[in-house]
């Protein structure tokens, strides 16, 4: 059975693990990998077929023949085989965790071992690497560093100094001649840097107009790439009581038996701060710019978290909503949520706002020990229903917004 990040939690709750913080960043770049290389497997399908189809007409084959040929060249675009992808880079995005973590701690343990498991569905040529002990910096796990292949359920245990030599480290001469599953033959620290090398052969290697499409692979992988890394900086370093509301959340997310992103995680840890900023920040900006790539995580982290939290109550009242106190809001006026914006009662309350018909449109953060209030969902129009002194009452609408709303901030006008 292959990993899910729920999966990767509730492993590490259960070992009493203290995941790192870049954990919770890994699926951003195991998504962006997983497009970029189902991108390149359709494009050397594409080929294959192009090419089968020139080898038919040249040869004078039937149609069936043809077909027969695509059949055995394992020509596959379904969304099965897609998952796949997404789903082996989730195994090793997970491993590349582990292993930064290792090598954050090799210090105090400076040697791993190679654990498969011995039951009948292991792979004969896994079992044999079964307890290889080296040590971490060896040349041995660039290449052998579990996962080895489709659904690999094998590990690498970090152990001390004097654990290592009372197993028995392993010689040279006693590493059996076993090579990874075709296509697996790169280890954590190389997480990511193969697939550039590839693209940058194929290029190379392609005639012109597929070079095109290459060139436009690579491009759209680099600015996936440089919007992940754009996330990463938003985020700040989690202080204690952060670390609680992650915790919290991670709770949630186990209870609710969902498989949640660790980058969504993260996200909803940093926008229920009260004095959160910076990704609120980054969010205005990929707004306005409509960095279709930022937008995008957004949105899908939003999605999954509704699986966790959704709120199902028709009407929410607080008095804390940054940037309306100050606003004067008519009745009639569309106000349009651009990002996940946090709503709760405060005791330095401003007016009292009330928004109706708000089921299935905010996170219920109450479901979440600890937290209160609700976060707005992104690409929410709120219509004012009417305003007095001490009360805006706003409601659902599928009407167009004319101002658009960036928590934090103020409004600003679309037209």
């Amino acid at each position: 059975m292959s990993i899910t990040y729920a999966d990767a939690l509730r492993y590490a709750r259960e070992k009493r693990v203290v995941l790192p913080e870049e954990f919770y960043l890994l699926d951003l770049n195991a998504r962006q990998y997983a497009t970029t290389v189902s991108k390149l497997a359709s494009l050397d399908q594409i080929r294959t077929v192009i090419n089968l189809s020139n080898k038919a007409i040249e040869t004078g084959s039937t149609f069936q023949d043809f077909q027969k040929a695509v059949k055995e060249s394992g020509i596959e675009l379904s969304p099965h085989h897609l998952d796949n992808i997404f789903r082996t880079n989730i195994q090793n995005a997970y491993a590349h965790g582990i292993w930064t973590q290792q090598q954050a701690n090799k210090a105090n343990r400076p040697y791993l071992r190679y654990s498969s498991l011995t039951d009948s569905r292991v792979r004969p040529s896994h079992l044999a690497l079964n307890n290889i002990i080296r040590h971490i910096d060896d040349s041995f796990w660039y290449t052998h560093y579990p996962p080895n292949g489709f659904e690999c359920r094998c590990g690498a245990d970090a152990l001390t100094e004097a654990q290592a030599k009372k197993q028995g480290i392993t010689i040279d001469e006693d590493l059996p001649d076993i090579q990874p599953d075709n296509g697996w033959a790169t280890g954590p620290a190389n997480y990511g840097k193969q697939l550039n090398e590839v693209l940058d052969q194929k290029i190379a290697d392609a005639e012109p107009k597929l070079a095109d499409e290459l060139i436009k692979v690579r491009d759209e992988a680099l600015v996936s790439q440089e919007a992940n890394d754009s996330i990463v900086k938003a985020f700040e370093p989690m202080s204690e009581a952060s670390k609680q509301v992650n915790e919290s959340i991670v709770d949630r997310v186990l209870e609710s038996k969902k498989d949640v992103e660790p980058s969504a995680i993260r996200m909803l840890t940093e926008l229920v701060r009260d004095d959160e900023q910076a990704l609120t920040d980054l969010l205005k900006s990929a707004v306005v710019k409509d960095d279709k790539s930022i937008i995008g995580w957004m949105k899908r982290s939003f999605d999954s978290l509704l699986s966790i939290a959704k709120n199902l109550k028709n009407k929410l009242t607080g008095n804390n909503l940054k940037g309306f106190d100050s606003l004067e809001l008519k009745k009639g006026n569309v106000i349009g949520i651009q990002t996940p914006t946090l709503f709760k009662t405060s005791a330095e309350s401003g007016k009292n706002i009330t928004i109706l018909d708000a089921k299935g449109v905010a996170l219920d953060l109450s479901k979440i020990n600890g937290l209160n209030g609700a976060l707005l969902a992104p690409d929410l129009n709120l219509e004012v229903v009417s305003v007095t002194d001490s009360e805006v009452v706003l409601k659902k609408t599928k009407k167009l917004a004319t101002r658009l709303f960036v928590a934090n901030n103020t409004l600003f006008n679309l037209y």
